[in-house]
């Protein structure tokens, strides 16, 4: 995998982590994973 993929992928992995170990949390992993990348894809189209 080319290091900028490996470095987005790792980075929303980590994101989701956070959230899911926040003691207020009740979502699945993937689904906070989920909302990390959505809220890249947001702020990738706020550039344009």
């Amino acid at each position: 995998m080319p290091d900028p993929t490996a470095s987005l992928a790792a980075d929303l992995g980590i994101r989701g982590f956070e959230r899911w170990t926040a003691p207020a949390n009740e979502r699945t992993f993937a689904e906070l994973t989920r909302r990390a990348l959505d809220e890249l894809r947001a702020a990738a189209v706020a550039l344009e």
